[in-house]
């Protein structure tokens, strides 16, 4: 079995343990698995992590979710939170994917093969910085019949661009377009507005 990666799970929902080794360590990754924050930190210091993943029991409060958020808010690895909790509570600009458990175990394992694997060269690039607010646009892209994949942070689109080529980049927010030119050098990156649809565009996705 091919080695894909190493993901962190900071986990305090027993449900999903045996969904996660099950799929997860078959499928060739590292998987760090536990409940123990001074563990999670201490462990994160000595292996560099490809994906940092926080499952959290849907009767975990905001703030404590807030509170971990925090403490990771200066890394450069992607961060994918599963939670039931509502996104405008929750949200933090450091974390990269903010997913249901039923998300989860429909589109985790795709998220994490994108980062650690690569090759899947979507045809839309999605940086949504502001996922709390529901924009037309964002509407629009979820209605599509484009291949797309959504991030929060300008450091997962970059994480996600070494290993991805997508035919076009998206962004919803005007100062992080400044910043993308520079990062990127990407020729068919966008910012759009959240009025606009993502039909504008489709001149450079055939």
């Amino acid at each position: 079995m091919r080695y894909a990666g190493n993901i962190f799970l900071y986990n305090n929902n027993n449900i999903n343990k045996t969904i996660y080794h099950e799929n997860l360590e078959k499928l060739g990754y590292y998987l760090f698995d536990t409940d123990n924050l001074y563990k999670f930190t201490l462990y994160n210091k000595e292996i560099t992590p490809n994906i940092i993943l926080f499952d959290f029991a849907p009767n975990t409060s905001a703030n404590f979710i807030t509170s971990l958020e925090e403490r990771f808010e200066r890394s450069d690895t992607p961060i994918i939170i599963v939670s039931e909790e509502p996104k405008s509570l929750i949200y933090h600009p450091s974390v990269s994917h903010y997913i249901t458990h039923n998300e989860a175990q429909k589109g985790l394992n795709e998220i994490i093969e994108t980062y650690c694997i690569g090759n899947k060269n979507h045809q839309i690039l999605y940086i949504n910085l502001k996922p709390h607010e529901k924009s037309d646009f964002s509407k629009s892209i979820q209605n599509s019949k484009y291949s797309t994949f959504e991030v929060h942070t300008i450091n997962a689109a970059q994480t996600y661009l070494q290993k991805n080529t997508p035919t076009i980049i998206c962004i919803n927010f005007l100062p992080a377009l400044s910043k993308s030119k520079k990062i990127f050098s990407f020729s068919n990156t966008f910012y759009v507005e959240n009025t606009q649809n993502i039909k504008e565009f489709e001149q450079f996705l055939h």
